[in-house]
């Protein structure tokens, strides 16, 4: 006869395993790793690291149940835990592959190939237009609005602002102000033609710092800003589009409120020689916390079929032929001198929380986000620890070039240990024994006619001086010298998530 407090014990016992087993697969958790799944967000939630180590949990419910109850009763409810977390186990890989090919993603492919087609047929009228290029000059425009948002500098963005933008930054309070901007993800979300204009939307994550009262708040946004711009216009070439100046001398922005530029005296009208902000839309606005740093979901897509651009075997063609080699033997090349070498720097710098002997190899926009989060995580006392790397593969995704500059698109599969810990040394999330297995989308970039694939990555390749000084801005403090924009050989632009990856 089992006594009344031992019947309440096994319905909560019961209840407690039934919240350990579930709560895993509904948990809303951050990834770690540098790019890697880190929602911008920032949330997070919970207590459980799906990296490895729920092991522990089970483990010690199991001990409990054996200590307490009589074995008629603990052996027959650990066989049911077992097997329902095995269940559920299953039922969790098979949603997953469900959502392999959902709707969802489908769409979202679709997009993006519909992009993808329009920015070929603006190509063919403008065969200046790069997407590198066109992002780092609406990176431009994001960084300066609201960082001169509220002040007189903001009529330097005269020339690249609408109206009814233009007359927003009068909103701002003096005793308010923006700052510690960082953008985390841009991506081209559509493009129409028009009679007499062309339209280009781009979605943008970032957060920023929103100062009022002496009152600091940070939020993490994602807006959707609409660029215009009269047909017939060719993209100015890459010294006006890396930072914003004036399109028609290449003079640093200094406008009066009517858009004439005080060094060569031309009145620039909206759309007539540069891309400017016809409009622009918050999608979703909150507060960022930390709470989530250590936490960790199960990979998600990891499983997905790789994403190869249509026609990518015609685009390897051009690329060898263009550079005068043999394709199969420069892929080998890359994928060792190039992917990997940045790979295994790039995340044994992540795990140092110091990024400065890579700064070299990273784009303006990627060092960013990184530092963001590197800074988040030293802020709670925190370190994301990635060792014993291994890389399994490595598959050319895609291949894309402009007048001004060529990316290559790799998919990395590998696996490493993948924890968080605190200032001493304890393990917060993830496992430092269990390998995590994942895979992500790679992007590279590099100024095209550049053929140097390479380079020793401790040295500047301009000046052979230590690469120890490059800065934030990514520029060698020996010669003056920027190294980031990929005139000298790749960087890496953009980490995606296979789950999210579109092509």
């Amino acid at each position: 006869m089992i006594k009344k407090n031992q019947r309440l014990f096994i319905i909560l016992t019961s209840l407690l395993t039934l919240i350990f087993v579930i709560s895993p697969l509904f948990l809303d958790l951050l990834w770690a790793r540098p790019g890697g799944g880190h929602s911008f967000s920032g949330g997070g939630g919970g207590s459980f690291s799906g990296g490895g180590g729920g092991g522990d949990g089970i483990g010690f419910l199991i001990y409990l149940i054996f200590s307490v109850l009589p074995p008629q009763i603990s052996i027959p409810l650990i066989i049911g835990i077992i097997v329902l977390r095995l269940f559920l186990q299953k039922r969790k890989n098979s949603d997953n592959t469900t959502i392999v090919s959902s709707p969802g993603i489908q769409a979202r492919t679709v997009r993006h190939n519909n992009v993808e087609n329009a920015v070929l047929q603006l190509k063919n009228v403008d065969p200046n237009f790069s997407k590198v290029l066109f992002l780092d000059f609406v990176s431009s425009i994001f960084n300066k609005y609201y960082t001169w948002f509220g002040t007189k500098e903001f009529k330097n963005l005269s020339p690249f602002l609408g109206q009814d933008e233009f007359l927003k930054s009068e909103s701002l309070r003096n005793n308010q102000r923006i700052t510690e901007i960082v953008i985390g993800n841009m991506r081209i979300s559509e493009i129409n033609f028009y009679q007499n204009i062309t339209g280009v939307s781009v979605d943008i994550e970032a957060n920023y710092t929103f100062e009022t009262h002496g009152k600091k708040t940070r939020y993490v946004i994602t807006e959707r800003w609409y660029f215009n711009r009269k047909n017939g216009v060719l993209s100015p070439e890459p010294d006006k589009m890396h930072k914003l100046s004036c399109p028609n001398c290449g003079a640093p922005v200094n406008f009066t409120d009517n858009g004439v530029c005080q060094s060569c005296g031309t009145k620039i009208n909206l759309g007539e020689m540069q891309w400017f902000v016809k409009k622009h839309k918050i999608l979703s606005q909150e507060v960022f916390r930390t709470v989530g740093l250590a936490h960790y979901e199960p990979e998600s897509g990891t499983n997905l079929q790789t994403i190869y651009q249509s026609g990518i075997t015609n685009y390897a063609g051009q690329f060898a032929q263009l550079h005068n080699l043999d394709w199969n033997s420069w892929r080998l090349t890359f994928a060792d001198e190039v992917v990997k070498a940045f790979f295994i720097k790039i995340y044994d710098a992540w795990s140092r929380n110091k990024l400065d002997n890579v700064r070299n190899l990273l784009s303006d926009r990627l060092y960013e986000s990184f530092m963001f989060w590197i800074n988040a995580y030293k802020s709670a006392g925190l370190t994301n620890k990635l060792e014993d790397i291994t890389i399994q593969n490595i598959q050319f995704a895609r291949i894309d070039s402009d007048r001004f500059y060529e990316s290559i698109t790799v998919r990395i599969f590998a696996s490493s240990l993948d924890y968080v810990v605190d200032a001493n040394g304890n393990v917060r999330g993830g496992s430092n024994k269990r390998p995590r297995t994942f895979s992500e989308y790679w992007t590279f970039i590099r100024r095209t006619g550049v053929e140097k694939d390479a380079y020793d990555y401790a040295t500047c390749p301009n000046c052979g001086a230590p690469a120890d000084k490059m800065g934030q801005a990514g520029v060698c403090e020996y010669c003056g010298t920027k190294i980031s924009n990929g005139d000298f050989s790749w960087v890496l632009a953009v980490i995606t998530q296979d789950e999210v990856y579109s092509g």
